[in-house]
């Protein structure tokens, strides 16, 4: 089921709802860039158990509205609009890739909705003591994350130059495209199904502009 929820401020957010309806609701925060599109075993899994899974367009993906200048901190605030278009008092969620740092300002934001958080893959904090933000990171991310913080203007060129190219793509090729930021286990599984729901959510969410992105 697809809702559309208005935010505060007047912006409208794209929801996805599935799994067991009346179930436990549990928020899914997908990666960077994506879309609300939740992952069929995941749905399946999630009706067996009893839970109802809710993805959403971040601004600016899919059909949520832009918010030009948004930071991670601010889903918060589209959660918890969200929760309250739904009737959710109390929910779990996860986030992974893009999604973790999304994920983890719910849980700090919003202690009365979210009861557990998890994230998946996601990035370490940039710029904390004693770390290296780009060990173990794929080489395009490197790439693209070091452009971002050298040179923005060149970082958003590149950027819809991607996006062209993503939505051009056929899903064989574009999971092909994502090896380099994969462990060999995920690349073994990165094929079939989950190939075409990958490429299906990014680029739906990335259709009408590169904004949420």
């Amino acid at each position: 089921m697809d809702r559309s929820i208005r935010t505060p401020d007047g912006r409208t957010l794209a929801v996805e709802i599935d799994g067991d309806p009346a179930g436990r609701p549990v928020l899914v925060h997908n990666g960077t860039p994506n879309s609300r599109h939740l992952y069929g075993p995941n749905v399946r899994d999630a009706k067996e158990r009893g839970l109802r899974l809710i993805g959403y367009d971040r601004p600016g993906y899919g059909g949520s509205s832009p918010k030009p200048g948004r930071t991670v901190a601010d889903c918060a605030a589209d959660v918890r609009a969200i929760c309250a278009g739904l009737h959710i008092d109390r929910l779990a969620m996860w986030g992974i890739s893009g999604g973790g740092p999304h994920v983890l300002a719910c849980a700090a934001l919003l202690s009365d909705l979210v009861v557990a958080a998890a994230s998946l893959a996601s990035q370490a904090p940039y710029g904390a003591e004693g770390l290296d933000f780009f060990e173990g990171m794929g080489q395009s991310n490197v790439d693209d994350s070091r452009l971002f913080f050298e040179d923005q203007a060149a970082s958003r060129a590149q950027l819809e130059k991607d996006r062209e190219e993503m939505l051009a793509t056929p899903a064989e090729e574009a999971a092909a495209g994502l090896e380099s930021l994969l462990s060999p286990t995920d690349k073994a599984v990165l094929q079939g199904g989950i190939a075409e729901y990958l490429t299906y959510a990014l680029q739906d969410g990335m259709e009408l502009s590169g904004e949420g992105w």
